[in-house]
């Protein structure tokens, strides 16, 4: 199983899946772990279990909806409660999201060991769900904003990622210089959260953009945009650190 990881978050295990190492058949070849796109139950169950057996963790899940809801599950979970945030506090419960174009953000606090995994399409970018994570970790468990570390995942990027004038035009409101301009304007998400996190007081250093296009990358990651919604979903998952083994978990 090929997992993508963050050098910054090297003491917390965490990653972001891939396509491969699977059972699922074309188009969602074929370590699918989204439920509800059309592909047999029964191969995304087993493609979960390996995902499970490969990283030795349990996943809090939820019903993602594109907003900044953000909440604390210490317990592993089906998708059934809505929000596109998740904290965990709990070694051994990845908190998780599911992308397959959308922007994975994966947050860490060294100094408590809590982590928050973000998922941040360009309807949770613009309502700030990022930095609504920054503040439930904050509030959940003590850490500065200026002790946390990030890593933005692969995502569409603004190689691709073509957008109406419109929309183009809200980002350039909130968040100034993050599309790329030509014939048709090209939105640059993972600009667009790094600002989104800086101005939440996370310091620039600790932030890590992993600068992948999953449209690019098409024997990685599954694309929706690129295959017009026929896919497979991938997973950022992130567990806390260990703090009463001093080390983290594997």
């Amino acid at each position: 199983m090929d997992l993508v990881r963050s050098k910054l978050l090297a003491a917390f295990p965490h990653g972001f899946t891939t396509r491969r190492g699977g059972v699922s058949p074309p188009p969602w070849d074929a370590l699918n772990l989204g439920g509800s796109v059309g592909d047999d139950p029964v191969r995304v169950a087993e493609n979960w279990r390996r995902l499970e057996a490969a990283t030795r963790l349990l996943f809090a899940r939820v019903r993602q909806v594109h907003g900044a809801r953000v909440v604390h599950l210490d317990v592993a979970s089906v998708p059934a409660e809505e929000a596109d945030a998740v904290v965990s506090t709990e070694a051994g419960i990845a908190a998780c999201v599911s992308v397959a174009d959308c922007v994975p953000v994966l947050i860490a606090d060294p100094g408590s060991g809590a982590v928050c995994a973000v998922h941040a399409g360009w309807r949770g970018t613009i309502a700030g769900v990022a930095a609504e994570a920054v503040r439930a970790l904050a509030r959940i468990s003590g850490a500065p904003p200026g002790r946390l570390l990030a890593a933005i995942g692969p995502s569409i990027g603004p190689c691709c990622y073509e957008v109406s004038p419109d929309l183009a035009d809200r980002f350039r409101a909130a968040l100034g210089p993050v599309v790329r301009e030509g014939p048709a304007p090209r939105l640059d998400l993972w600009a667009s959260n790094r600002r989104i996190l800086e101005a939440a007081g996370v310091a620039p250093e600790r932030i890590d953009s992993m600068d992948r296009c999953t449209a690019c990358e098409r024997d990685t990651f599954f694309s929706h945009r690129r295959d017009a919604g026929r896919t497979g979903r991938q997973m950022a998952f992130i567990a806390p650190h260990d703090l009463t083994a001093g080390r983290a978990l594997p």
